[in-house]
């Protein structure tokens, strides 16, 4: 879920951080907001909306989660969206951005879902082995 603290307004009920290579790179391509009404890019300060079908409400956070950036409505095949400042970026379906009142300065809350291909990534056996036990000093 994300909130706008500063509003004190619900965002988005369902959000979903897109964590590998494969989630960053598609974003919401080919998809809709059917499932979950968010998609979060850590680490991330500009998107792009080529190939996509729709247009999309963009937050820009910075590292403190104050937004330094939106987008309303930016339409398919904008080539670069940036946020300069911008740790986190937030795509939202059109319209999100008004109804909820948020507003560039706004604190918000990112309490956002792995995706299940980013938990298995995560989970995966390249992480679950344990360290080599670290050998004594002599």
């Amino acid at each position: 879920m994300i909130h706008n603290l500063t509003k004190k307004t619900v965002i988005a009920k369902k959000s979903v951080v897109a964590l590998t290579v494969y989630e960053r790179g598609r974003g919401m391509i080919g998809r809709t907001f059917n499932d979950f009404d968010a998609m979060v890019f850590n680490n991330c300060s500009c998107i792009h909306t080529m190939f996509m079908s729709m247009g999309i409400d963009v937050i820009f956070a910075d590292r403190e989660n104050k937004i330094c950036e939106i987008r309303k409505n930016l339409q398919p095949w904008v080539p670069f969206a940036r946020g300069p400042g911008a740790v986190s970026v937030i795509e939202l379906p059109p319209g999100t951005i008004e109804r909820t009142n948020t507003e560039k300065g706004d604190i918000i809350d990112l309490n956002a879902e792995l995706t299940e291909k980013a938990k298995e990534a995560l989970l995966s056996k390249e992480f679950a082995t344990a360290a080599h036990p670290a050998m004594p000093f002599k």
